[in-house]
């Protein structure tokens, strides 16, 4: 399976005039194998708290309105935004907020019943639910007073420097992921993200006022929690740095060839380099360039063979370490296997 969409060359290895610098982009699996045969998904918030407890808390806390059910909704649609924007699954939002099973959601309780959960994948036409089970969110100041208290005793010493003050958002999140086919919860597990903001100046007072707001605060880490619980769940593309040899001849070729996106040329060239020369130190490097080419090419066994033996041709620890590389990125095919199809 080929998994490489883009390759771009970068000078990173400055050091060695020996090699050039490459960029590859790889496909990983997600964090968390949802099967494969689980396509359509619709994401469920059931985590509105309903004890009056929470109520008389929220007063004390100055928290708006609806503020529970907004950081909520919002961390849904972190989640919906997030895998929209890969191929892996078919997302609906399901309209209707669900009180949490536990009163205060602060932890899992109950599941939800099996009738409700058929009937709404029948109506939604949709192969699991994604359920959001309960949401919390907590933000305060860190240290405010011993912050002015510094600065105020920085000021009568005569010294003049900045007051730095932090606030960190918390958000605890349960999920529940419910296949419908075979009645079976297939993930259930908290789900914890935290950020933290700094804000300096002059003035402690200033640098309070500037940070920012508690409400906006709540906001962005309950929506990034829901982009964060999303990506856990998708296989994702990342840069990865790689390297060529250079050299003289059809190695230089090669290079060229590869730089130009002509990867069957390359290997050709790599081929006869390797094929030409008694030279041990050529052949190693001809045999790494190959491993690298077969990879972007999406065969990762031929890769494995050729860096193999150009580790043991040289022993270099660059050979070494990309025949590390290799072996995790075959691991990972296997994984991809097994979320996608």
């Amino acid at each position: 399976m080929k998994t490489y969409v883009l390759f771009i060359p970068i000078l990173f290895f400055v050091a060695c005039r020996s090699t050039q610098g490459m960029r590859v982009q790889v496909k990983r699996p997600a964090k968390l194998t949802v099967p494969k045969d689980i396509q359509h998904i619709a994401l469920l918030n059931r985590s509105l708290a309903t004890n009056t407890k929470g109520k008389i808390e929220a007063v004390m806390t100055l928290e708006l309105p609806n503020q529970d059910k907004d950081l909520s909704n919002e961390c849904i649609r972190g989640i919906n935004e997030t895998l929209n924007t890969s191929d892996r699954f078919i997302v609906q939002r399901v309209d209707t907020i669900l009180p949490a099973g536990d009163p205060a959601s602060f932890q899992f309780s109950q599941q939800l019943d099996w009738g409700y959960l058929d009937s709404l994948a029948a109506k939604l036409k949709v192969d699991a639910i994604l359920s959001l089970e309960y949401f919390d969110t907590d933000f305060k100041v860190i240290n405010p007073l011993a912050t002015v208290k510094n600065s105020v005793g920085n000021v009568l010493n005569g010294q003049q420097t900045n007051a730095e003050v932090k606030g960190s958002a918390k958000s605890f999140s349960g999920f529940r992921i419910y296949k419908i086919k075979d009645h079976s919860i297939i993930y259930e597990d908290r789900y914890e993200y935290k950020r933290t903001w700094t804000q300096t100046s002059t003035n402690p007072i200033d640098a309070v006022s500037k940070l920012i707001k508690k409400h906006d605060a709540l906001l962005q880490v309950s929506y990034e929690a829901g982009e964060g619980f999303a990506m856990d769940i998708i296989p994702l593309y990342y840069w990865e740095n790689r390297m060529l040899y250079k050299g003289k001849k059809e190695m230089q070729t090669g290079l060229r060839r590869a730089l130009a996106k002509d990867w069957d040329g390359a290997i050709q060239d790599w081929t006869t380099a390797y094929e030409s020369t008694s030279k041990t130190k050529i052949k190693s490097r001809s045999a790494y360039n190959l491993a690298l080419g077969y990879e972007v090419q999406g065969d990762l066994q031929k890769a494995q063979e050729w860096i193999q033996l150009s580790y043991v041709l040289s022993g270099s620890d660059a050979a070494l370490r990309y025949s590390n590389i290799i072996d995790k990125l075959i691991r990972d095919q296997n994984r991809l296997k097994e979320q996608t199809n």
